[in-house]
Parts: C-alpha cells; structure tokens; sequence
C-alpha cells in the first residue's frame, strides 16, 4: 500500500474528528492574519478528503484547490460545498496535476503519515507552491480517540502476529527534518490553542470496534474482533466500566515552513 484511503472511514469521519470550535478557528485566524488571502488566495490542500479543512478556509477568502486519491471522500466534500470557491482533483499527492509554482500556500493535516513515499509528496508540494509562499503543517488534535487505548489495540494485534504497519512517516519532525536539510526554514507554533477532551471508554472503543480510525483498517475481521474483545475485557478489569471519562490533552498546532 502507497497511500491509505479514507473512503472505508467515511461514516464516522467527521464525528470522530472532533475538534475544539474556538481553538481551531482561532488557529485559523491566526493563519489568516499571517497569511491574508489578498496576498496569498490560491491555496492547496493535499489530502483534501471531504472538506474538513477546506471549507473553513474557503469561507475566510481563499480559492482552495484540493486532491485526494479517495473518491468517496471527493463527492462528499462537493455535495457539502457547491457554492464555495473549491475545487476537488483526484490525484496522488506524489504525483501533483500542477505546474511549477501554482499556489501560494498549501495547507497539510495529518497528510504524510498515510503515504509511504511520504518525502516525494513534500517535495511535490515544494514544488507546486511559489518561493516564497508558506507549507503550514497543521494538526488538529486526537478527536475522540484515546491515544493509550489505541495504543493497547496494535500492541494485541503484535501479540496475535498482526501487527499494524506505518505506512508513511512516525512523526512530523521527520518531515520537519526533510523541509529543513533542503534549506527550508521552520517555525512551531504550539501550546496557543488548547483544549481537555473527557471521552467515555465506551465511546473510544465502540469506534475502534467499527474500525472508524484508520490503524483498525489493517486486522483480518478474525484478529479485530479478538482483539477488540480483549481490549473491552482489560478495560473493565481495570475501570470497573464502561462509562469511565478518560481525559485526553488535546491542541491545535501548525509548522510553518518556508523555502
């Protein structure tokens, strides 16, 4: 696999992807005001999907362009978007359908974990965006998800000799760490917009059990529903029930990089 696709995820991709309302428009705020539409109105989004970033960014001014190899994902993002200033490509993020230079700025979240060939779709962003125009990496936290349980359901998959494979790069200053050896200067901008999800193990694991997150695509149907047994049966163990809120740190942060 060279690239994931989320049109498996698409029934619960949005309400699994929550974020904090006031810290991601206040991140956006602050992209806008560093990087106003009047100078910067053609924006990129590789990794599009359906318009979860995108459409709040078309409403702040900018003329978005997006790809993604997901169909599903493509025509749900223009059935919820039609009159807004976006247009959806399906293309592979290392491949690009575009001329040198034909952005101003690209907008990336969460991309490169999910494309094996992950520093050929940097390069190609390099590429496609103006010289001096910014490649924001942003992330918008974990959603509903608990980071240890998820963490518990790949270490039960390894003990079944299923382990889920990384498809693209482990973390973002890996791709940090590419920007820069090519010269690229990055700035981190983190700890501003920052928020405590308190998510019910029930709810987590109930989305894991519907394989709504991309790392429960990988199990056969046998393992999943093994390991997803075992998951709820520590769990109990260990809380009692179901019902336990598990607070989870949660933020929005960007880097910024420049040629």
């Amino acid at each position: 696999m060279h690239s994931l696709s989320f049109d498996p995820l698409i029934a619960l991709y949005d309400e699994t992807r929550t974020v904090d309302a006031h810290c991601f428009r206040a991140a956006l705020d602050a992209l806008v005001e560093r990087f106003p539409p009047s100078q910067y109105p053609r924006l990129f989004e590789p990794g599009i999907g359906n318009g979860r970033i995108a459409i709040p960014l078309a409403e702040l001014g900018y003329t978005v362009t997006g790809a993604d190899i997901s169909p599903v994902m493509l025509r749900a993002g223009k059935d919820r978007a039609s009159t807004l200033p976006i247009v959806w490509h399906q293309a592979n993020v290392t491949r690009l359908p575009y001329t040198d230079a034909t952005f101003d700025m690209a907008v990336a979240t969460h991309l490169f974990y999910f494309i094996r060939d992950w520093q050929q779709a940097a390069a190609e962003l390099l590429r496609v965006v103006r010289s001096d125009g910014p490649i924001v990496l942003m992330h918008t936290g974990n959603g509903t998800e608990i980071p240890a349980l998820n963490a518990r359901y790949k270490a039960l998959c390894s003990d079944l000799a299923h382990p889920i494979p990384a498809i693209g790069v482990e973390s973002t200053r890996d791709v940090v760490g590419y920007y820069e050896a090519l010269g690229c200067r990055a700035e981190w901008l983190r700890d501003r917009w920052t928020w405590t999800a308190h998510t019910r193990l029930a709810q987590a694991l109930g989305y894991i059990q519907a394989r709504a997150y991309s790392f429960t695509t990988f199990a056969p149907d046998a393992i999943h529903s093994e390991v997803t047994r075992r998951l709820k049966l520590e769990l109990e163990q260990q809380y009692g029930t179901l019902h336990t809120e598990i607070a989870v740190p949660n933020q929005v942060y960007m880097v910024i990089i420049m040629h």
